[in-house]
């Protein structure tokens, strides 16, 4: 028998899935041009990331900025309660919900490895992509310990290297350039399709990939690469959700939708 917390988070992704509706509700003004990329979390905060600064704005309104000193290769804020910064392709900080440390700064770095795309999976784990041995490896990052590394990725397409990496389910999707290569919990391929977005604004959720391309908005189905087009958008540099709101960032404002 499920438990009623295992039935509420089926009902919530069945809706989701279900929603086709993005719904315009607000507009937040940027007058920050460094900004690069906005992300957001499940209380609907913003955080606003350039090169080594991370403006964050809370769903009550206050905001709070952050200089790291530190070149940011990635954000992870899916847990609103622990905040993964990514930098200078070695330094893992895990912040909390004001974006206070944690712990320590943990640096990732080997003569055998060299980190890239890395996603953080728990508060042990995380995979990253291995750009000296062409793998992906899954790493306990605070023991320090590989656990898994996988044979070489077959790069497709002319695809240099891998830049970013999904989990979801026991799937570890992996995205080059112009393929996404699908591999199992264990590290082992699965099989890979091609997907060339330009260097257009992707956000993966969930079983979904959501891109902006010619000033609309496309989602995915990672499981049988279905696309459906969802809305137009107007010139957006990059893109972000959660279960309930949509995020477009165009230089000038964040456009806020909620989806429906």
């Amino acid at each position: 028998m499920k438990t009623f917390f295992s039935i509420i988070i089926l009902s919530v992704f069945s809706q989701f899935t279900k929603a086709q509706q993005f719904v315009l509700v607000d507009s937040i003004a940027i007058e920050n041009k460094a900004i690069k990329t906005i992300e957001t979390d499940l209380n609907n905060s913003l955080y606003l990331i350039s090169d080594t600064k991370i403006e964050k704005r809370f769903q009550q309104k206050k905001t709070k900025s952050i200089d790291f000193k530190n070149i940011i290769t990635s954000v992870d804020s899916n847990n609103p309660l622990r905040f993964y910064l990514y930098s200078n392709f070695n330094r893992l900080s895990i912040l909390d919900e004001d974006l206070n440390p944690i712990q320590d700064p943990i640096t990732i770095s080997s003569t055998n490895f060299m980190p890239s795309a890395l996603k953080v999976v728990d508060n042990q784990f995380c995979w990253f992509y291995d750009l000296i041995g062409n793998k992906i490896v899954y790493y306990n990052y605070q023991l320090q310990k590989t656990i898994i590394n996988s044979k070489q990725v077959y790069l497709k397409n002319n695809d240099q290297a891998i830049v970013n990496i999904h989990v979801y389910k026991n799937l570890v999707y992996l995205k080059g350039a112009q393929t996404i290569y699908v591999y199992d919990d264990y590290g082992n391929f699965k099989t890979n399709f091609p997907i060339n977005l330009d260097n257009s604004p992707f956000k993966f959720y969930k079983n979904t990939l959501f891109y902006s391309k010619n000033n609309k908005l496309y989602s995915l189905n990672l499981e049988n690469q279905t696309i459906s087009s969802l809305l137009d958008l107007n010139d957006s540099k990059s893109i972000t959700m959660n279960e309930t709101n949509f995020y477009s960032y165009n230089n000038n404002k964040v456009y806020i939708y909620t989806i429906k």
